[in-house]
């Protein structure tokens, strides 16, 4: 063989990504590819570092040549390639090498952490250090600490050994153990790494799902300094209670998934390697990232429960298995020219370019399909998580759909997606769209699926407020319209993105307030009693559910009569004025829902001519009432925004149906 051997990407191998549906070979394809592209990263930082000088670092102690390092990791590959191989399975190295060959290839710019190069370049020396320690290689080698601290991958750091922001210090293995030591003092490591000794704190592997990279159990990394992907951390303190429940955590979600759904289960263990506890807004509402320099790293705060545990995890391996796939083919053509055009994704507070779309669609249809699956165990909870899921879900598959963006292999991916959605029954089958405004209330409580398009409609206005608007000239058109008494166009006013992509989006206190309100309605009908009283009694973020009114709880629980009063009491905002729409449900002021953004250029227009505005309710409803049924903009949702004109509509305003037929 004259070079490397190329990946060969079976066409089965994208479309199981699309579905999540992935046997054994695929995930082994993938990871195989994971490993490669690190095994690239290291080849290259160690030529643009350079083979035969030594890296600058502190007088009193140079650091290993980044050579020496991986000579010692080679000849440690050959005595035990396991050893090797659970080292680079450790999600923290990669973000550390990926940043680095950026660094060195672009520029300081392209880190966000600025880490000397001498250290930066020696993380070499510990990657060996640990493959070391873990063969059983005798070996004495200069290894980088941060803050003091020996950072050893897989294995875990130790306490302070020297001085400074970055220091070096020596690491000893033999027959006699494992010895760190510097200028501070010295650690010397248990004859098993796993357990945890004075000054040794080794990464916590509480049980639960296993992988295949020979390290046993998900690893929680709340130690390595380069565990984050924006900075450096030191490490944090895990308290035993917090350990305990991780440790219960892991182990149901584990059970779960492998008994109810294995299709999700193998992605799951096929593709978590570790887990970064972080501190999040309450159980309820989890945070969780990942990132494509760490595949198989999960950054999460503690859930609620085991259910919720699996759905979080399905989410977040799906970015991980998509990602993978996108390093081996691209999914979206390159931006020509001019800005990328950004898109309207149901799940977040601002407009997406079409990676975030594509990346999220394909996790969120995941987490659908879970839920959808434990609607016979868990009825309202699961029921709403499915029905919200499905409601953001299909507007996203359709722009994505009809995105120009896509490479070949990308369009696979969306029709496999949209074959694997649009099979579903529950999507198949009509369903009702988001609750619209009106003049009268209806009371009762709401099934699950209804609050589920409360909190979806509740979004959307929200995301066409801040990042919608109206021309100055067309709104004032209609405020002089009104003034005169006459009718309001049939054909109403379109809207586009605000210029230079400013938005005015809602505050962070009321980020999705009467969605988690719905979520915890469903879940646990005690704890939102307890929420709905606090905000009776003025607490303003009960259980982190930030930005809550009272009349927001009323809603939720089917007051609407009594909801419906307070909203009209508060100040006008689009914010209240959604409240109303959702509070009311039917009738001709819908627009408070479907159309906000006029409502309120609306409302502004009649400001600047001096006119007291009459309720938001009267302006939705004469806004309303002349616009044309089923095709006018009422009725339909912006799937997709761009900065060029599309289809005539001028902003780049792409309008289609909510709910196309497929």
């Amino acid at each position: 063989m004259t070079g490397p051997e190329r990946f060969r990407l079976p066409l089965s191998t994208v479309t199981a990504v699309a579905t999540g549906q992935l046997g054994d070979a695929d995930l082994a394809l993938l990871r195989s590819s994971q490993r490669s592209r690190l095994l690239l990263a290291l080849a290259a930082i160690l030529a643009h570092a350079g083979r035969a000088d030594e890296v600058p670092g502190p007088a009193a102690a140079r650091p290993l040549r980044p050579a020496a390092a991986w000579e010692l990791l080679a000849a440690v590959q050959r005595a035990d390639p396991a050893a090797v191989e659970a080292v680079l399975a450790d999600p923290a190295v990669g973000l550390w090498a990926f940043p680095m060959l950026r660094k060195l290839r672009h520029g300081a710019a392209a880190v966000g952490t600025q880490i000397p190069g001498w250290a930066a370049a020696s993380v070499f020396a510990a990657l060996a250090g640990a493959a070391a320690v873990r063969a059983g290689v005798r070996t004495t080698i200069r290894v980088p600490a941060h803050r003091g601290r020996v950072w050893l991958p897989s294995l875990g750091v130790t306490d302070s050994v020297g001085r400074g922001a970055w220091a070096v210090a020596t690491l000893d293995h033999g027959p006699n153990g494992t010895v760190v030591f510097g200028d501070r003092g010295s650690v010397r490591l248990p004859d098993d790494p796993a357990r945890v000794s004075d000054g040794w704190h080794p990464l916590p592997r509480p049980g639960g799902i296993g992988g295949p990279y020979g390290t046993g159990a998900v690893a929680l990394d709340h130690l390595s300094p380069f565990r984050d992907f924006r900075s450096l951390r030191e490490p944090a303190a895990l308290a035993p209670r917090d350990l305990e429940r991780w440790h219960e955590l892991l182990a149901e979600s584990d059970a779960l998934l492998r008994r109810e759904q294995p299709d999700a289960h193998r992605l799951v263990s096929g593709t978590v390697r570790t887990i970064v506890p972080v501190e999040g807004p309450s159980p309820l509402r989890v945070v969780s990232a990942t990132d494509p320099d760490a595949p198989g790293a999960v950054t999460m705060s503690l859930p609620l429960d085991a259910t919720a545990m699996a759905a979080v995890l399905i989410h977040e391996a799906r970015h991980s298995l998509l990602g993978s796939l996108a390093a081996l083919v691209p999914l979206l053509l390159p931006v020509q020219e001019g800005p990328e055009p950004a898109y309207f994704a149901p799940w977040r507070a601002d407009p997406r370019p079409l990676r975030g779309l594509l990346f999220g669609t394909h996790a969120f249809a995941g987490v659908m399909s879970f839920w959808r699956a434990r609607r016979a165990v868990e009825r309202d909870r699961a029921e709403f998580e499915y029905a919200l899921h499905r409601h953001q879900v299909r507007p996203a598959l359709a722009a994505l759909r009809n995105a120009d963006g896509l490479t070949p292999a990308g369009g696979l991916v969306v029709e496999g997606l949209a074959a694997s959605v649009h099979g579903d029954p529950g999507c198949a089958r009509p369903h009702s769209p988001a609750p619209a405004a009106g003049d009268e209330p209806r009371g009762g409580a709401m099934s699950p699926g209804e609050l589920a398009g409360l909190a979806y409609g509740d979004e959307r206005a929200a995301w066409r407020v801040a990042h919608l608007v109206v021309d100055d000239d067309d709104a004032l058109a209609l405020a002089r319209r009104l003034l005169a008494g006459r009718p309001a166009p049939a054909q109403l006013p379109p809207a586009r993105m605000r210029p230079n992509g400013s938005g005015a989006p809602r505050p962070a206190d009321h980020q999705a307030a009467r969605t988690w309100l719905a979520r915890l309605w469903c879940t646990d009908r005690e704890a939102f009693a307890a929420v709905r009283r606090e905000l009776a009694q003025g607490r303003s973020h009960p259980l982190g559910v930030r930005g809550a009114t009272l009349a927001d709880a009323l809603l939720v629980a089917g007051e609407t009569d009594a909801a419906l009063r307070r909203f009209r009491r508060q100040p006008p905002s689009p914010d209240a004025w959604t409240g109303i729409g959702l509070a009311c449900r039917s009738g001709p002021a819908g627009l408070l829902v479907e159309r906000p953004e006029l409502v309120l250029a609306l409302y502004e227009a009649l400001l600047r001519l001096g006119a007291p505005p009459p309720g938001a309710e009267h302006l939705a409803g004469w806004l309303g009432a002349g616009a044309r049924p089923p095709g006018s903009d009422a009725q339909r949702v912006d799937v997709a925004v761009g900065p060029d004109a599309v289809g005539g509509v001028p902003g780049g305003l792409v309008v289609g149906p909510e709910h196309p037929a497929e």
